[in-house]
């Protein structure tokens, strides 16, 4: 909720009349709302074979206004979704 609560702000007029900028990452995937974001201002992070890492805004993708960013990304549709692994290999 405090997350919420500070991009709000950020996004507000009235509590940001001089447009200052918050720039964050995170991993929480909850906060990928089209009603707390628009699509400009989603950006997304994919390391490809070869190690390097892209860098993309879900600009770039054709999306519904009513489409739901949270649950179109947990499906995979706009790449950048974490490999994890082995784990095991961790633990031996």
């Amino acid at each position: 909720m405090i997350s919420f609560a500070i991009v709000s702000l950020f996004n507000s007029n009235e509590t940001n009349p001089n447009n200052a900028q918050l720039i964050f990452m995170t991993h929480y995937k909850n906060l990928l709302s089209n009603k707390l974001f628009r699509r400009d201002q989603i950006w997304f992070t994919e390391k490809n074979r070869y190690g390097a890492t892209d860098l993309y805004s879900l600009a770039e993708y054709k999306v519904r206004n009513d489409a739901s960013f949270e649950s179109d990304y947990i499906k995979g549709r706009y790449g950048a979704i974490p490999y994890i692994g082995y784990l095991n290999s961790l633990i031996s």
